[in-house]
């Protein structure tokens, strides 16, 4: 199954439109994420949103695998994935995390992360990428054997952190049986006060469980937008990756 954070605003987008309706070749990028979802023929998918939550519904609606959850508040993706949790709460396998402004990822990327998470029996995979412009992204800490130690949000970088290349693209496979007690566990102490599904990864490393960080053969699958100019770069990309 697949989780997709697609509650906020976009306030750098200065528009009313909710971030994840704005086009990208000539469709909503709610509706490119949401049919490469439906494309892989997953069990369910969840579509965590808030800001103008009507509007994005009437963009899904209709699909049969398709459910909404509301994150009233804006308190972290932590916080979004737990609203989800009484869809995932008897579900077996694995479960797919990103956020819903991710248009450029392909579904065979995210079945091969399906398949190395059972491959591994990974409790959490999360996914990295060295785009030339890491500006806010979180960054991912290895240690001197390669493996990913840390994952570390932006705002709480240290000034030897902030120089990391590698950072977080947002998306992440659970096994359904780790994420909930993960959540359970997250706390807000943190720059920004708040509950991040970042932190899950850590506390299944303290748990001991197994996880493992991949990184993108292609950095452009991981970008997102914030803006009308990234969002702009990010559609002629599309076409490019069309062709």
């Amino acid at each position: 199954m697949a989780i997709v954070l697609a509650a906020g605003l976009g306030k750098r987008m200065k528009s009313d439109l909710p971030k994840v309706l704005h086009p990208v070749g000539g469709k909503p990028v709610i509706r490119v994420i949401a049919d490469m979802l439906k494309s892989m023929g997953l069990a369910k998918t969840v579509f965590v949103i808030g800001y103008a939550r009507e509007l994005v519904k009437s963009e899904l609606s209709g699909e049969p695998n398709f459910s909404f959850v509301v994150q009233e508040e804006q308190r972290g993706t932590g916080h979004a994935v737990m609203m989800a949790e009484e869809s995932y709460r008897n579900f077996k396998g694995s479960i797919l995390v990103l956020a819903g402004d991710v248009p450029l990822l392909r579904k065979e990327t995210l079945e091969k992360l399906i398949a190395r998470q059972r491959e591994l029996k990974a409790a959490g995979i999360v996914v990295s990428f060295a785009p030339p412009n890491t500006e806010k992204y979180g960054r991912i800490v290895r240690g001197s054997d390669g493996k990913i130690k840390a994952i570390v949000e932006f705002a709480d970088c240290n000034s030897e952190q902030i120089n990391i290349p590698e950072v977080n693209t947002g998306l992440y496979v659970f096994d359904a049986e780790a994420l909930a007690p993960a959540l359970a566990k997250l706390d807000s102490n943190n720059a920004q006060g708040e509950l991040y599904i970042t932190d899950v990864m850590r506390i299944l490393m303290l748990d001991g469980k197994v996880t493992e960080c991949i990184q993108l053969e292609d950095y452009r699958e991981g970008l997102g937008f914030n803006d009308p100019d990234e969002l702009k770069q990010l559609e002629a990309i599309f076409f490019e990756l069309k062709r």
